[in-house]
């Protein structure tokens, strides 16, 4: 493991330079040491095609990502799939499941982590259960979820963190809980992976997916499944093609075995360009040490809140440190969130806006400075607007 200096791992984010970067919940930025990888890759490929890339570098593309993901979650590479989006994960466990009855899902969820359990019970019957919280985002808590269930659920399919405030579940809790009820959980951990410590095995969730263009620093094309080993026996894959099947370079028509482990979920020619870098990219967050990185991040939005206070904003996201990542959503009395929010981005602060209010991110290479830069920024708008 790397020592965590902080500007030492500032020096791999040279936009830091110029901008107060402060949106990893939108879209993270990459640092050096993965983007010159991932150059490099690309352009063998670019340069002489199966020279460099031929059927046995292509199996191998993303087997590092394999191996990175199943440490990022404490599990085994066979119970790990990369696919080309969460929501291409979680459309792939819908499908599988099919699940009747009623489905639980949380109405500040990004949007995919809905529309595929919405799309599967048009087919089922299955009735949708929202958890309503938009109007105080957050207080979210598993009792509301508890609340919603009776011996008809079938799943519980919500986000560890919201995208919107970064409020976030215990995830053991959550699974007890569904398994207590003859529930499967299913997990969308893009607005977490990378910034939280995840254990699959310790939470014991069914399945979970994450996105690798935010917290995981990554590119886009390129996210993980997980799903466990039991579910993964009662279940199979809905999209198939030639690179779900056994020894997928026989080139075979006629055979139809599945791939090992859930490769099978693997099913076409994808960007093996954005699955490389996604491998190279969680090594380099697991080399920092995914405590580490949580600590930094929470360090440095709790600093943020502080000065959030001073000012008498409203704060919609959680106090307790147990309960959120490093995201953090403030209101304005009196003002537009959101016209903020493209303010402070106009005067290189980046953020994001949400929900009539503006989310402040902040990842593992943010220090103090970052955010005693934003706020002196956000000083003057207000003052302005006001």
């Amino acid at each position: 493991m790397k020592e965590f200096n902080i500007d030492k791992i500032r020096e791999d984010f040279p936009a830091l330079k110029e901008y107060v970067y402060l949106n990893s919940s939108s879209i993270s930025i990459m640092p050096l040491p993965v983007q010159e990888s991932l150059k490099a890759f690309m352009n063998k490929i670019a340069y002489a095609g199966t020279v460099s890339f031929d059927e046995e570098a292509e199996i191998a593309s993303v087997e590092n990502t394999r191996s990175a993901s199943a440490r990022l979650f404490n599990c085994s590479e066979e119970n790990i799939a990369i696919t080309s989006s969460a929501t291409e994960g979680l459309c792939q466990i819908a499908w599988a499941l099919k699940p009747k009855g009623n489905i639980i899902v949380v109405d500040i969820e990004f949007p995919s982590g809905v529309t595929p359990w919405r799309r599967v019970a048009m087919e089922t019957g299955a009735e949708i259960r929202f958890v309503n919280v938009k109007d105080k985002p957050a207080d979210l808590f598993i009792d509301q979820i508890r609340d919603l269930m009776d011996e008809e659920t079938s799943v519980v399919c919500v986000g560890h963190a919201q995208y919107s405030n970064g409020v976030r579940f215990d995830l053991k809790e959550l699974a007890g809980l569904c398994h207590d009820n003859n529930t499967k959980c299913i997990i969308d951990a893009t607005q977490s992976a990378g910034v939280v410590p995840i254990d699959v095995m310790d939470t014991d969730v069914d399945a979970l997916v994450a996105g690798g263009y935010k917290w995981l620093c990554g590119p886009f094309g390129a996210a993980i499944v997980y799903i466990r080993e039991s579910l993964k026996n009662e279940i199979e894959p809905v999209f198939v093609g030639w690179r779900s099947m056994k020894n997928p370079y026989i080139f075979d028509a006629t055979r139809y075995e599945y791939n090992d482990g859930l490769r099978g979920y693997e099913y076409s020619t994808m960007s093996y360009s954005a699955g490389y870098a996604l491998g190279e990219s969680i090594n380099y967050i697991m080399d920092l040490g995914i405590e580490n990185i949580f600590k930094q991040a929470i360090l440095v939005a709790n600093y943020l809140m502080e000065k959030l206070d001073e000012m008498g904003l409203e704060i919609l996201s959680p106090r307790e440190e147990s309960r959120r990542t490093g995201s953090v959503l403030v209101r304005f009395p009196g003002l537009d969130g959101e016209e903020v929010a493209k303010e402070l981005t106009k005067r290189n602060v980046i953020v994001s806006p949400r929900f009539n209010a503006t989310r402040f991110s902040c990842h593992f290479f943010n220090n103090y400075d970052d955010i005693d830069k934003a706020v002196a920024v956000l000083k003057d708008i207000l003052e302005e607007m006001r």
